[in-house]
């Protein structure tokens, strides 16, 4: 089974290879394919190897914000350790250079190429590999596995898009369950469904999610004043903050903007796509749709200023929209009006917000429930019901201010994932020591 995935990975590279080169043209964005097939320009000799080496994979933007806390904690109990992380995506590393402060290198996980990880594997010999949420790689766990590392999925989950798809691997994906030493999962449907592919039911926990964990970050008193005299917030603006939205969903945003404004005089608007290299199609169907709107960026450089009659700023950074959602008076969350199983919900709600979203959160299932049963977010089912559900909130302050301190009380009660993380950690090392030592 591995001859036949690593001829087709193969051939799909070598195919794949042409569209990544493109993209990161279009985008602006590096594509390091070097350091993707394991040749880093960094001096490792000056790293590794090293007594106890901790590799730590987080997929893209959101599992890199949800390891935040955990990487920082093991930096902490284990201060001598060298601490890999590692991205797939341009936007992963760029946030992780940013948050990831405890990391000792920061790279692109290498392509699942049996040669290349192989490589990748000798030059670091972790003693430990975690990856977050769902990164199930069958060559570089086989890898891993052979070199002697621990592997633990942490706050794991498996979308049904995911379920579905790991099925058809067949004999490669039990051979890769049997490898990992722990599936410490987010909740109960998960720890079932990642034990129908095949994990142990003696090697899967239930250990909550690492999202419940996030810092907050609280601005200060001058940073807080500052921004909303960037973004012109008066004591009358209501703010609607749209986050990681995506193209189809924005034109609704926009429609939504221009019915709200005849009573909602100083509304503000600030829409966040999901890929920021879409600001100017934004700013493109704006003026399409006769509204005025600004670059984020240029108002931070002090290019431009925020005129009266504009009221919808495109976020174009990365790694501000959780903080954003500080001066929201209520928040959209993306990927969910179309079908893309929605995207975090949680940092927005632990910053006490009232969250709106489409129904397509499969991808956050456990989390929409869980808002939508304490009715601290509500879901929306189409355009009109997006303009009715955004007008009662916007309109009834005390309603939505008492809503919003609920989703932040109920976050803070189900803290806890890290701590038990790093306790799973502790085990694992040990088990490594006892393992190498014989």
């Amino acid at each position: 089974m591995y001859f036949v995935y690593n001829s087709l990975l193969s051939i799909l590279t070598v195919f794949l290879l042409p569209y990544y080169y493109f993209k990161s043209k279009k985008s602006g964005e590096k594509l390091n394919l070097r350091e993707r097939f394991a040749f880093y320009d960094q001096n490792l000799d000056l790293l590794f190897p090293a007594p106890q080496v901790i590799w730590i994979q987080a997929a893209s933007a959101g599992e890199t914000l949800a390891a935040q806390k955990l990487t920082a904690e093991i930096r902490e109990k284990h201060p001598e350790a060298r601490i890999i992380f590692s991205t797939m995506t341009a936007s992963g590393k760029n946030l992780a250079k940013k948050k990831i402060k405890g990391a000792d290198l920061i790279i692109y996980l290498p392509f699942d190429l049996n040669w290349v990880v192989k490589k990748s594997v000798k030059i670091f010999q972790p003693d430990l590999f975690i990856m977050i949420e769902t990164e199930l790689w069958p060559n570089l766990i086989r890898a891993l596995d052979k070199q002697g590392a621990q592997i633990m999925l942490a706050s794991g989950r498996i979308s049904d898009d995911s379920f579905g798809q790991y099925k058809y691997l067949g004999s490669l994906l039990e051979d890769m369950l049997e490898r990992v030493d722990i599936f410490s999962m987010q909740h109960q449907e998960a720890a079932e469904k990642i034990k129908d592919l095949g994990a142990a039911e003696d090697h899967v926990c239930i250990n909550g999610n690492l999202k419940y964990d996030i810092d907050l970050n609280l601005p200060t008193k001058e940073e807080y004043f500052q921004k909303r005299k960037l973004f012109q917030i008066k004591d009358q603006t209501k703010v609607l903050v749209a986050g990681s939205t995506h193209q189809g969903e924005e034109e609704m945003i926009i429609d939504l903007y221009q019915q709200l404004k005849p009573d909602f005089e100083k509304l503000k608007v600030l829409l966040a796509p999901r890929y920021v290299e879409r600001r100017e199609d934004l700013l493109d169907l704006c003026r399409e749709k006769g509204t005025a709107a600004v670059l984020y960026s240029e108002l931070k450089r002090n290019e431009i200023q925020l005129a009266e009659d504009t009221d919808v700023i495109i976020i174009d950074t990365m790694g501000e929209l959780a903080q954003l959602y500080f001066y929201a008076d209520l928040v959209f969350i993306g990927g969910s009006l179309i079908d893309r199983g929605g995207h975090n919900v949680i940092e927005a709600a632990a910053r006490a917000k009232v969250v709106l979203f489409g129904q397509s959160m499969y991808n956050f299932k456990e989390e929409r429930d869980f808002l939508l049963e304490n009715e601290v977010a509500f879901e929306i089912e189409n355009a009109d019901d997006f303009f009715e559900k955004t007008y009662q909130l916007l309109a009834n302050d005390q309603y939505r201010k008492q809503r919003a301190e609920k989703a932040a009380e109920l976050i803070d009660q189900n803290r806890g994932s890290v701590r038990k993380q790093l306790q799973l950690v502790d085990v694992l090392l040990e088990q490594g020591e006892d393992y190498n030592g014989g």
